[in-house]
């Protein structure tokens, strides 16, 4: 049977090049990570997200916060992934990244692929070139 691998993104889906790269990471015989599935379909995550306070703080941990946006997952179609893995386009804020991976892993069951174009470079985050990462496979390592 075969499948569409969901691709979850929340500030910009990928653009050509790094659409090919993913699919040719991620999808068919000769995919680096073999998935099983036939095609990617990108799914555009409502970035309806908590606000900080004035001096840019949460009054919820990153744990509390991942609870209240799995329902941002599920309006973007997560439910129909359970028990698979997906990918997830690393947004721009690596705070919010972490917390949508939690809440990825949380409706899931698994870690997902990660598509990272962001990259801290003397302390500052730069795009850079597209790469994929496992991080069900990592998090199976540790």
């Amino acid at each position: 049977m075969t499948f569409a691998l969901s691709c979850y993104y929340l500030d910009e889906p990928l653009n050509g090049a790094e659409l090919q790269f993913v699919t040719q990471t991620l999808i068919g015989p000769f995919a680096r990570f073999k998935t099983g599935a036939a095609s990617l379909i990108q799914r555009r995550v409502p970035a309806v997200l908590p606000a900080p306070d004035v001096n840019g703080l949460y009054a919820e941990d990153r744990e509390q916060r991942a609870e209240r946006i799995r329902k941002n997952l599920r309006h973007a179609g997560i439910r129909n992934d359970v028990g698979r893995q997906v990918a997830w386009v690393m947004p721009h804020d690596s705070d919010w990244d972490a917390i949508f991976q939690f809440a990825i892993r949380e409706e899931t069951l698994f870690a997902p692929f990660v598509v990272q174009r962001w990259f801290i470079e003397k302390g500052k985050p730069v795009r850079g070139p597209a790469r994929v990462v496992d991080t069900q496979l990592l998090l199976q390592g540790l």
